[in-house]
């Protein structure tokens, strides 16, 4: 986890869009905004007016809505079992209510992807009063069950399972990735779960594991979109489930998996490859994990594309680096971050605001990701409960034990894009081309399925408003930002 926040690099990257020629320019544009000092929190402003020319602002954002990029599958967060834990732990006005904030795309953040742990993390929450750390096949010491006779998912029956049915509830339309932190004891070099990788003649059993999983959630109405072959290969021992992978273990699981989901009726689940950082230490193992999936043509066959964790902390310009990769390499191929975290390391709101927006949703947007999704989504406010690890994780969402809960900076960071991608009732948000004439100034532009354009403009200065024009076709508007804040316009 990142324990310092780098400096804001400089990004000349942005957006804006031209409008089609036939396609008249509105009258005004619909303003939300998150201010860093709090004044303003997912607030609908006063509509600004649509004007013929560039405006009088200090910073010119040009979008070219003629030019689509990407596809984006939207923003998130995982519902660890701590984080069913939390939910069901509150009063059912409480827990609606939060679910609601997180979910609805009208009343709350519109979040829609989730990330569930394949078994527990260290975000292990309880089972009966006691956190437990647990797989979905474990066995009594010296015993195994290659023929996943044992599989059963009866612990999530009592977490996970009931809050994402809850969840689904809310919003039906959610993209569902899961995740293993570790394969059964079992299967694995130390038998245990706190360290060892999948011994070698397994991946054909781990793949069986991976495949009844998915049935057992389709058979409480939870459909899995992508599956993660490992959480964080590369982690070994610790006081909570993880399990080492090198890159040709996954290689051959996912050569297994492809077909096995086909043939258990669920062709349409994707892998995303990888699941781990991608920074100054990392990039050089990543690029070869992401070479030796997407490079073999079956492997390449059922793999999306590349899962990417963001607690490498040398910032945008490095850490974009992995998503242009994927872009660049395997056109076709998608990417997108699935885990970066707050934490009790840092609380201010307006610089994390600005971090999270940075180097986590619109700065990986304009190097081609697909969305991101932060850890736990609820938490107590204290970080609990966890079992293992180093439990300075904060929720998106923070809840006090008298039930009050709290959104966090990465809760309005997220906000201010996946409420406003106009994806609810079906259709692609696209991002298209923009350009910014500041380093400070840090936008993106989604076009919507609706025909409407959002576009997300963040001033990572920390001293100063800006007076910014958003630029589309030949016309313009004008809005002032003030200092790490964002603003999201509806053209």
């Amino acid at each position: 986890m990142r324990t310092a926040r780098p400096a804001i690099a400089a990004l000349g990257v942005a957006m804006v869009l031209t409008l089609s020629a036939c396609a008249p320019a509105p009258t005004s544009v619909e303003v939300y905004s998150t201010t860093g000092s709090k004044s303003s929190l997912l607030a609908r402003g006063s509509d600004l007016p649509v004007v013929s020319g560039s405006g009088s602002g200090n910073v010119d954002i040009v979008v070219d809505r003629g030019t689509q990029l990407q596809s984006v599958d939207g923003f998130g967060a995982a519902m660890t079992h701590s984080s069913a834990t939390v939910l069901l732990e509150q009063t059912d006005e409480i827990r609606a209510a939060i679910l609601d904030q997180l979910f609805s795309p009208t009343d709350g953040a519109g979040f829609s992807m989730v990330r569930l742990p394949i078994g527990t993390s260290d975000y292990a929450g309880l089972v009966d009063g006691e956190p437990v750390h647990y797989t979905y096949d474990d066995m009594p010491e010296g015993q195994t069950d290659e023929g996943l006779e044992h599989f059963s998912v009866a612990l999530d029956e009592k977490t996970v399972i009931p809050i994402m049915q809850e969840a689904l509830a809310v919003n039906p339309n959610l993209t569902i990735i899961g995740s293993p932190w570790s394969a059964p004891a079992w299967m694995k070099t130390t038998q245990s779960l706190y360290s060892g990788s999948l011994i070698e003649g397994y991946e054909d059993v781990y793949a069986d594991y991976l495949v009844k999983y998915v049935e057992a959630y389709h058979d409480h109405g939870i459909e899995i979109s992508y599956l993660t072959i490992q959480n964080e290969p590369l982690v070994g021992a610790r006081t909570y489930p993880v399990m080492e992978m090198g890159e040709y273990q996954e290689l051959s699981i996912i050569q297994k998996l492809g077909p096995k989901l086909a043939s258990a009726g669920f062709p349409d689940v994707k892998v995303l490859a990888w699941d781990l950082n991608f920074g100054e230490s990392s990039s050089s193992i990543a690029t070869s994990y992401i070479d030796t999936v997407l490079g073999d043509p079956e492997a390449a066959k059922y793999t999306a594309g590349v899962a990417f964790h963001g607690y490498e902390t040398e910032g945008i310009d490095v850490f974009g680096q992995g998503f242009q990769y994927v872009k660049d390499t395997y056109p076709g191929k998608m990417s997108m971050v699935t885990e970066i975290t707050e934490g009790t390391w840092s609380r201010d709101f307006a610089s994390n605001l600005s971090y999270a927006l940075t180097n986590i949703v619109l700065g990986p947007l304009n190097y081609s990701s697909a969305g991101a999704l932060y850890w736990n989504s609820v938490l107590y406010d204290d970080g609990t409960p966890n079992k293992g690890g180093a439990g300075t994780s904060l929720g998106v969402i923070s809840v006090s034990h008298d039930g009050t809960y709290t959104k966090s900076s990465a809760y309005y960071a997220m906000a201010q894009i996946s409420r406003f991608l106009g994806t609810e009732n079906g259709g692609q948000a696209k991002v298209v081309a923009s350009e910014s004439s500041s380093p400070e100034i840090l936008a993106v532009a989604i076009q919507r399925p609706d025909g409407r354009l959002a576009v997300v403009v963040l001033n990572t200065g920390t001293s100063f408003p800006e007076t910014v024009n958003v630029v589309v076709g030949g016309s313009s508007f004008t809005a002032e930002i003030a200092a790490q804040s964002v603003s999201t316009f509806i053209y």
